[in-house]
């Protein structure tokens, strides 16, 4: 199902928590892997890079590795195929580095055409015939689902849907496929890697699909 309603915004990300080096991911590490060209890298937005944190933007791709966290993030969706290789070439290098989870990330951010059809969304989602003996004038702030889909190795899936932080009748939809990478099964960090390239390579496409799938489910209805 392709999306019902093209959003104001589109953010796609990669997560991975484990044990990271924030100072190895410079922008110059990137062209001197061969993973982004120097004249790419050379012109990278506000870089810093710290013992605690690496963060710079570069080709519309934010960078932003912590000891705890590595994080790839853009909102132009055309540069989703370069987020994805870029998360398999640092982790393809990185090989003897401790991943502990990875997540898929796709958040879109809709302007609905009416207050009705805003208002729509949060009544199907959480109905306030529930809450009107609790609370005068209830309304919908933010709702997260949690939940497994068929066919997917992903441990958990993780959908949140709250208005928008712009202003006007905004809805904000983010969809998390979450991985569990020192599961009982991959004991060694080498399996642990071998498992996020996997992820990667295999599961990208079939995860972009169905957030955009449950995007429209909720934007459009109904939910039942």
């Amino acid at each position: 199902m392709q999306l019902t309603r093209q959003p104001e915004l589109e953010v796609h990300s990669v997560v991975a928590l484990g044990e990271f080096n924030p100072m190895i991911f410079h922008p110059s590490w990137f062209s001197q892997n061969e993973l982004l060209p120097p004249e790419e890298t050379d012109e990278a937005e506000s870089p810093i890079v710290t013992r605690e944190i690496s963060t710079f933007t570069v080709s519309d791709i934010h960078v932003q590795v912590e000891q705890g966290r590595f994080g790839l993030t853009t909102k132009n969706s055309a540069k989703t195929p370069l987020l994805r290789d870029l998360a398999i070439g640092c982790f393809t290098l990185l090989e003897h580095t401790p991943l502990n989870a990875m997540g898929l990330n796709l958040d879109y951010d809709f302007e609905m055409r009416t207050i009705d059809e805003w208002h729509a969304v949060g009544n199907r989602l959480a109905p306030k015939s529930a809450w009107s003996n609790i609370l005068e004038n209830p309304g919908m702030r933010a709702i997260v689902m949690e939940g497994k889909r068929t066919g997917c190795s992903a441990d958990q899936i993780h959908i949140r849907v709250q208005p928008s932080n712009r202003a006007g009748q905004g809805i904000y939809v983010a969809v998390n496929q979450h991985y569990i990478l020192h599961a009982t099964n991959r004991k060694t960090v080498r399996q642990r890697n071998v498992e996020a390239l996997r992820i990667l390579k295999e599961d990208w496409n079939s995860f972009r699909h169905y957030a955009s799938e449950a995007a429209s489910s909720i934007i459009a209805g109904p939910i039942a």
